[in-house]
């Protein structure tokens, strides 16, 4: 087999902005002007303040980060900054070149086997070479547990992944890709090969769900966010008997208590239809829902309004962030957003959106944000037949769960007896999750075929969402961690079931390269609004904004046909990551020749990045020194996903 080797050799230390003067800049990467080396820390080792020295400079930990500034035999004179400040020394060895801020991270879920690390490549290209890679992953699995339980040490697994899913921002699994190899399943699709170093990171503690949480003390948050427009009252109260139905139940299990469902009432833009009354409301938050009285009294407050809305899609992700916004969800270790309603959404480039934001980016802020699942259940009444096929499509999106279906619930002819019992068994399954984890104190997650006489394979999705929280909060409760540092070989597919993933990508940002990136988005998208009857001079507006805006004004001027990642200066930032920009490849000449619609439908989807970066800096609880470079605010990091990338 072809094995095609492609490593990582850069990613941006800062985005091209020029740098203030000072005494000594770090050196460059080959072939960059504005990119920087930089290594990790291999060990613990103590810095010198020149090489040989006797003396002490500072005493460093695994996986630092230092900009490179000379080299001189074995020696590396390193520095935490690009500023030339507090320069020192280590032997070269001591350190690993990483001249990226890209890390795998592990894609906590129930569906996928524990990460296998292997201590050399030849291991894995044998599995997935092999005609029954599940067979032989299995028996290499089976080795590493055996050496885990103290027994001899397998030939070929340095380490397995935690059982348990770690919390990002509590302990992230850092593992800074080194080098990565594309190969293919000999029965499956592609799989990517990465050589990382692994180590945990010193990233400060997490508070639990609540101050004396313990492994089995979890709760469960479940917010229901309806549609109150006209023509859903039968729906609201198909929710109230549902739900009632649901805490009658779950009063007499260790769920009792443990379980609560938030209320959220949505209608439509009130710029669209000022007559509605409101546009979004809490009927019932989630220290409220722990009680079935108080849900009761909020849902009795709720009805669907007297007017109609603009047209039949309404902003039902609106009501989707005043949930993941306006609720309290830090005592539940579980969380479920839930919407019901008969319409398509009003998606980012609709002019009544509210948000800004497409399926693709709600998704991943609720993920990201509170660590949640998002559940739809679709009511498909013949009046919206002409909506269905582009709803459904938006809303499945909007539910994809990481290596699970869609958490997508289409109610066919909006039967309102068909909803409710759909609502009342999606409550049963997460309650009944829920007391048999108490039950057990962490000691088991809820099997799938516990909850087969409840629900059928419609739920299958929500079930493993429910136990990959649940391991979730078990890794967050016991302190789940990485192994120590080390150098292994990893592949981001699962060996039993290939079509998933257990390793996701991201890049640790900082607030100043977010802020750099979305001001390089707002220059292409500001100038393609100014310049849609011109589209022939709308390279010519951006390379002129980039300029005045000291984005290296001398460069970006001489590209003959740049493009636009060139134009705004990102071409560096871009270039050597294992990501393909199709849009900021485009070129002067590829712009002129698309049509207004395609150039609009471009636009459109940087205004969603856009917005998306935009509430990344605004979850100040999830920008943490990863690296351990001090808790300076330029030190704090987002771990963004790399396909937010432009």
């Amino acid at each position: 087999m072809l094995r095609r080797i492609l490593p990582l050799t850069a990613l941006l230390a800062t985005l091209a902005v020029p740098a203030l003067a000072q005494s000594k800049s770090p050196l460059p990467i080959e072939g960059k002007t504005s990119l920087f080396q930089r290594v990790l820390i291999r060990e613990r080792i103590e810095a010198k303040p020149a090489p040989d020295s006797d003396g002490t400079a500072a005493a460093l930990s695994p996986l630092q980060v230092f900009f490179v500034y000379d080299r001189d035999g074995d020696w590396m004179q390193i520095g935490a900054s690009d500023q030339g400040d507090d320069l020192m020394w280590i032997p070269a060895a001591a350190s690993i070149p990483w001249n990226q801020n890209i890390v795998a991270t592990l894609e906590g879920s129930d569906n996928v086997g524990r990460v296998l690390f292997f201590n050399d490549i030849d291991p894995i290209y044998d599995i997935i070479e092999s005609e029954n890679p599940a067979g032989l992953a299995k028996d290499a699995r089976d080795e590493a547990l055996a050496a885990e339980q103290g027994g001899e040490p397998s030939e070929t697994v340095i380490a397995l992944g935690p059982r348990e899913t770690i919390d990002q921002r509590q302990n992230l699994y850092v593992m800074p890709i080194l080098s990565t190899e594309e190969a293919v399943f000999d029965i499956g699709p592609f799989v990517n090969l990465l050589q990382v170093a692994v180590a945990s990171a010193n990233a400060p503690n997490t508070p639990l769900p609540s101050d004396d949480a313990g492994a089995g003390d979890l709760k469960t948050a479940v917010v229901f966010v309806v549609d109150t427009t006209i023509s859903m009252e039968p729906y609201i109260r198909a929710t109230r008997d549902a739900l009632q139905e649901v805490y009658r139940e779950a009063a007499g299990s260790a769920a009792a208590d443990a379980v609560s469902f938030g209320l959220v009432g949505y209608r439509d833009s009130l710029e669209a239809a000022p007559g509605l009354g409101y546009d979004v409301r809490t009927f019932v938050d989630l220290q409220e829902g722990l009680n079935v009285d108080n849900f009761l009294n909020g849902i009795d407050q709720m009805q669907e309004a007297d007017s109609s809305s603009k047209n039949f899609r309404e902003d039902s992700y609106r009501g989707i962030e005043h949930a993941l916004e306006d609720m309290d969800w830090s005592g539940f270790g579980a969380r479920f957003i839930v919407l019901v309603t008969d319409a398509g959404p009003r998606e980012f480039d609709d002019q009544y959106s509210s948000t800004g934001l497409s399926a693709e980016s709600l998704n991943r802020i609720i993920r990201e944000r509170i660590g949640g699942a998002m559940a739809v259940m679709h009511l498909r009444t013949d009046r919206g037949a002409k909506d269905h096929p582009s709803a459904e499509a938006a809303y499945k999106q909007l539910t994809a769960f990481p290596n699970s279906a869609p958490l997508y619930f289409p109610i066919q002819n909006g039967d309102p007896e068909v909803y409710r019992e759909t609502a009342r068994t999606l409550g049963a399954i997460v309650a009944q999750q829920t007391s048999s984890y108490r039950q057990s104190g962490g000691d088991e997650i809820l099997d799938e075929d516990a909850i087969s006489d409840e629900g059928d394979g419609r739920f299958s999705g929500l079930s493993t969402a429910g136990r990959t929280m649940q391991l979730a909060y078990l890794g967050k409760t016991e302190g789940a961690r990485a192994p120590d540092l080390f150098e292994a070989y990893v592949a981001d597919r699962d060996f039993d079931r290939t079509g998933l993933k257990p390793l996701s990508i991201r890049l640790l940002i900082s607030k100043a390269d977010l802020s750099n990136l979305e001001e390089a988005l707002r220059i292409i998208v500001d100038q393609a609004e100014r310049n849609v009857v011109n589209p022939d001079q709308f390279f010519a507006q951006v390379l002129g904004v980039a300029a005045d805006m000291s984005r290296r004004p001398d460069q970006v001027s001489r590209q003959s046909d740049p493009s636009l990642a060139e134009a705004v200066a990102l071409d560096e930032y871009l270039a050597d990551l294992p990501y393909k920009s199709q849009i900021m490849a485009i070129t002067e000449d590829d712009w002129v020749r698309l049509p207004i619609s395609e150039q609009q439908t471009i636009v459109n989807g940087l205004y969603d990045k856009i917005e998306r970066y935009r509430r990344y800096n605004e979850a100040t609880d999830q920008w943490v020194d990863y690296l351990g470079a001090g808790p300076q605010a330029g030190n704090l990091l987002y771990p963004m996903l790399l396909d937010d990338l432009p």
